[in-house]
């Protein structure tokens, strides 16, 4: 509504075929020494987050229930 055309067109289906095509064709990317590490430090980073506020409202609704409400 705000943006332009220009902002708002996506990628056209040929210049998505052009990509899958120069994908097929390419070599796969090697990993580097420490790649991996790197990778599961980050995806810990990005779920250990979700992970303890999911633990932590099982933790209010166990206390809640068995010391609160049970008297």
């Amino acid at each position: 509504m705000f943006l332009s055309k220009k902002f708002k067109r996506g990628m056209t289906r040929e210049q998505a075929d052009a990509i899958i095509e120069k994908s097929r064709t390419e070599e796969p990317l090697e990993l580097e020494k420490g790649d991996l590490p790197a990778m599961i430090i980050a995806a810990f980073v990005v779920f250990f987050p979700f992970v303890l506020v999911f633990c932590g409202i099982l933790g209010f609704i166990y206390w809640f229930i068995f010391h609160v409400w049970a008297g």
